[in-house]
């Protein structure tokens, strides 16, 4: 093949036959007109296609015949579910953890404790996340995504609840039970959101969506500790939580409403496997599903499935479970994802890297609170407009992915590899060296208006770290299909332990170390 990709069918050892050889992360995308590469022409007429961007795309995943299949959902329905999780992933996922980072230094003064405990607030929040996070992967691949949201939103809501009646009553004690209880509600909307693109949409929709949800997961928190600023300055630290209630009562009616179970189960999802050297051999040999309509065609014959009413798709259960397999065996097989080379690169390149921008967020507060800086609340909230403008254009990554791997795809006989998606990494490599690095020299070399730069220097990390997670994000929905929900987690989970450790240590490691020394500590790693 190309790219120095190597051929996957196992004639080597004479095995199996290409054709019985199924990759998951190689599909036929685009098809150029060439029935050489179908194992049977007749095959590939009845693959199901579209016209894309005036370039004949088939659908990878090929959808079922069964109206209940989420890639058969009317666009509206799409639609309203994805937006669904997107609201929902940033106000039960992303909002409860940097909401009070701006007024890190004034709680500390107003509970009458060490900075550390403050972040801990933050930190057995997100210590819950993680160890609650297995548990979520067993449930959603057994009994699906819906009821996992719907608890997430219920814990949410009651966590919020909770902070509310303890910040009205200044008790350290009470708003960190609240803050823990949110954090039940943030493990599924943070590790569960970007695994629903795969169930509803196709390989060629996803680019766009899966860079929006990364976005979402970690690049709102510039906003809201923006917002969160500004309002504790403003109307006091207390009535954010007040604010916040009604919020999650909406996401939660949302989340009831406009969010039905997306997991379907097919046969197959494979619609290419390569057989010989593409460059050597012209006859390729492909595998292609047998439906019986293309999409600008209706099948003649009767529907085996009826759809669902309105009412019924409002069940928080489906009818049955999604897996025979037990919980217990579920769980063993999460944890044999670690064995999987290429699941510890999406662990290093997308959650660390993550974890290291999420983890500065408990030391900001501490730098720039004091001389030469001495920032408020709500300017320490404004310092977030660097990463939130970085987080912005991290939106365009998505169609970039997108467009790298048509442009590889057709320059490799329309078919689409997985790894079409990883060159985009090396913008991010340049974006969070150069980020991290200038930004330890502009906090070692202190002037008064040197946040400026370094807010600035925070925006450029924030983009840097959004490459490689959407790159990962979309290696995964299209190399890992049905694992993607457990590797997805994992993720969340290594993310979550690392946000706890640091809140343990790294305000000390700053005042001690000094922050220049953080900042290129994470930009060696990274």
């Amino acid at each position: 093949m190309p790219f120095g990709i190597w051929d996957p069918e196992s004639s080597r050892d004479g095995t199996t036959s290409g054709s019985e050889f199924k990759l998951n992360g190689t599909e036929l995308l685009i098809d150029e007109g060439r029935v050489d590469i179908a194992a049977d022409a007749a095959e590939s007429h009845f693959l199901k296609r579209i016209i894309h961007k005036g370039e004949e795309t088939i659908l990878v995943p090929q959808p079922s015949d069964d109206p209940n299949d989420p890639l058969l959902w009317p666009r509206w329905q799409k639609e309203a579910a994805f937006w669904t999780i997107f609201f929902n992933a940033i106000i039960f996922a992303i909002l409860p953890g940097p909401i009070i980072a701006p007024a890190t230094f004034l709680l500390a003064g107003v509970f009458h404790v060490p900075l550390t405990s403050i972040a801990q607030l933050s930190g057995y929040q997100l210590l819950v996340v993680g160890a609650f996070g297995p548990f979520v992967s067993v449930l959603a691949q057994k009994y699906g995504k819906r009821p996992q949201f719907l608890f997430a939103a219920v814990s949410a809501t009651v966590g919020t609840a909770i902070c509310v009646a303890g910040s009205e009553r200044v008790h350290y004690q009470t708003v960190l039970a609240g803050r823990i209880i949110q954090g039940f509600g943030v493990t599924a909307w943070e590790s569960l959101a970007v695994a629903a693109v795969g169930d509803l949409f196709y390989l060629h929709e996803r680019g766009l969506r899966t860079a929006i949800l990364v976005v979402a997961l970690a690049g709102t928190a510039s906003i809201v500790a923006i917002i969160s600023g500004a309002m504790s300055e403003g109307v006091g630290w207390a009535n954010l939580f007040v604010a916040l209630l009604p919020i999650d009562v909406v996401c939660l009616l949302l989340t009831v409403f406009l969010l039905p179970e997306m997991q379907f189960v097919r046969k197959t999802q494979s619609t290419a496997v390569l057989s010989d050297n593409v460059a050597e051999k012209p006859a390729l040999v492909v595998h292609a599903e047998m439906v019986h309509t293309n999409t600008s065609a209706q099948s003649t014959s009767s529907p085996t499935h009826a759809r669902k009413s309105y009412g019924q798709r409002l069940r928080p259960f489906s009818d049955r479970p999604f897996t025979q397999e037990s919980v217990f065996h579920l769980l063993l097989a999460a944890v044999a994802h670690l064995g999987n080379p290429a699941v510890w690169w999406i662990l290093l390149v997308s959650g660390v890297l993550v974890c290291f921008f999420v983890v500065t967020a408990y030391i900001l507060s501490q730098i720039f609170s004091v001389p030469p800086y001495n920032l408020g609340v709500a300017a320490n909230g404004f310092f977030y407009v660097g990463p939130f403008i970085g987080g912005l254009a991290a939106v365009s990554i998505g169609p970039l992915c997108d467009w790298t791997a048509r442009f590889l795809a057709r320059r490799h006989n329309g078919i689409f590899e997985a790894e079409f998606r990883i060159p985009v990494n090396v913008l991010g490599l340049l974006c969070c060296g150069l980020g991290w690095f200038l930004f330890a020299w502009r906090v070692d070399h202190e002037v008064a208006n040197g946040y400026y730069l370094a807010s600035f220097c925070f925006g450029l990390v924030c983009f840097g770290v959004s490459v490689p997670s959407t790159s990962a994000g979309l290696y995964i929905l299209d190399s890992f299909p049905r694992q993607s929900t457990s590797i997805f987690v994992l993720q969340m989970m290594l993310k979550n332990f690392i946000f706890y450790g640091f809140s343990m240590f790294i305000n000390t490691w700053a005042a001690v170390s000094g922050p220049g020394a953080v900042f290129r500590t994470f930009g060696i790693i990274s």
